[in-house]
């Protein structure tokens, strides 16, 4: 019993000295040793201030610079830092050149790439994530950013192989000659040479801006479809048009015409028409709209509300526009450079009841008279009575014929 007795007392010692010695490395330790970190022990790799490629059958599908990064234990997921001189490839091609950034990740098998505006785990401040993006012809000439490449800057970009396609989303802007694009979110087709365009779109002309709900951009003609509640805002010197639509097509070369069709709205000064379709033209300062053209001119001193545009679509509402020089026509022009206008074909005036009808109708908007020209009658009482123009004023509310067939008469 004794010599149980002394071993027991041995076990209890040896226990109570190992327990002792675990609480005394527990407050001696360091609570976070660098050997030890759940980080550390993911690691197979690490570097520093090295260049790293990622290949699939003997093609680069991505390559970095990086000031440093790790690659997982499971080898899926390489981690980069302070990345720069980044450039993607899709079958070889170079398709994103230039990108730098905070920090981007690489996956192995999937070969995704994903690139982020801001240090891990922050979200505050302006996006570093920079790059070029290739959304014209394929170019083996990474130097020709300005002509081929758009540049890009944005809070995420994800790059997926398989789909041949890349995400770019928060805060993105492409900038490509004299124009940009911005918006939240972008999908590019490297394939196709598409990019989708959505959330918060604003495009930023030389001209003006255009803002819409969707945005497509077809690279190979530099091409622009833009549709619902599209409006393009054009400013020449302190005179600003306004137009909407359902449908706008352009170019990037602002040269070019832009395209409106459905629901069209313009509205410049006291001037406001509403048409089926239309043509801006940036080189020759006009809008040209189409189908159905109905147009109010107001005095200077009156501001036209948004209710005005419902009264010229509906025909119930006419009476409330008797007041006003109301114009219809199958053409109308506004000059976007002095404010001007001229209506072409089946022109007709009203204003308080008169009524005037031609071919012609020119509107100087420094004088606030509308001329009718061309095959040009005027209604007096129930008849229709030829003149050789009749001149409607705005701004003192009178028609005059000239040269009528009767004699000259003012109302």
């Amino acid at each position: 019993m004794d010599e149980n007795l002394s071993w027991k007392i041995v076990y209890l010692a040896t226990i109570f000295s190992l327990i002792i010695m675990g609480i005394a490395y527990y407050f001696i330790a360091p609570r976070e040793s660098p050997f030890f970190t759940e980080e550390k022990m993911e690691k197979i790799a690490e570097f520093k201030t090295a260049r790293i490629a990622g290949r699939k059958k003997g093609e680069k599908v991505w390559e970095f610079f990086a000031k440093e990064g790790w690659t997982a234990k499971d080898r899926e997921i390489t981690y980069l830092y302070e990345v720069s001189k980044g450039k993607i490839y899709k079958d070889g091609d170079l398709v994103v050149s230039d990108l730098s950034a905070p920090w981007a990740k690489a996956y192995r098998h999937s070969e995704i790439v994903e690139a982020f505006g801001h240090p891990e785990g922050k979200k505050e401040g302006r996006s570093k994530l920079h790059a070029y993006l290739e959304l014209g012809k394929i170019s083996k000439d990474e130097s020709n950013h300005g002509r081929e490449w758009t540049k890009l800057t944005a809070n995420y970009l994800k790059y997926i192989p398989a789909e041949k396609c890349s995400i770019i989303e928060g805060d993105v802007e492409l900038q490509k000659n004299d124009s940009s694009i911005s918006s939240q979110k972008i999908k590019v087709d490297h394939e196709q040479k598409v990019a989708d365009i959505s959330e918060e779109i604003r495009l930023k002309r030389k001209d003006g801006f255009l803002v819409s709900d969707r945005l497509k951009y077809i690279s190979d003609e530099e091409r622009l479809e833009a549709d619902g509640h599209v409006t393009l805002n054009v400013s020449e010197g302190q005179l600003k048009t306004q137009v909407k639509s359902k449908h706008a097509s352009f170019y990037t070369d602002i040269a070019k015409d832009v395209s409106f069709l459905g629901s069209l709205e313009a509205l410049q000064g006291k001037k406001l028409a509403i048409a089926q379709a239309g043509v801006y033209s940036q080189e020759k300062k006009e809008l040209v709209m189409k189908g159905e053209v109905k147009a109010i001119f107001e005095k200077a001193q009156v501001v036209l509300k948004e209710e005005t545009v419902q009264n010229l679509k509906n025909p119930e509402a006419q009476g409330i526009l008797k007041e006003k020089t109301i114009l219809t026509s199958n053409q109308l022009i506004f000059s976007t450079r002095n404010g001007d206008a001229q209506a072409r074909g089946s022109v007709y005036v009203t204003q308080k009841g008169r009524e005037a009808k031609s071919e012609l109708a020119l509107y100087n908007e420094e004088e606030e008279i509308l001329t009718l020209t061309g095959n040009v009658f005027m209604k007096k009482e129930k008849e229709w009575v030829s003149a050789e123009k009749v001149m409607v004023s705005v701004r003192d509310e009178t028609f005059e014929a000239i040269g009528a067939v009767e004699a000259e008469f003012k109302l």
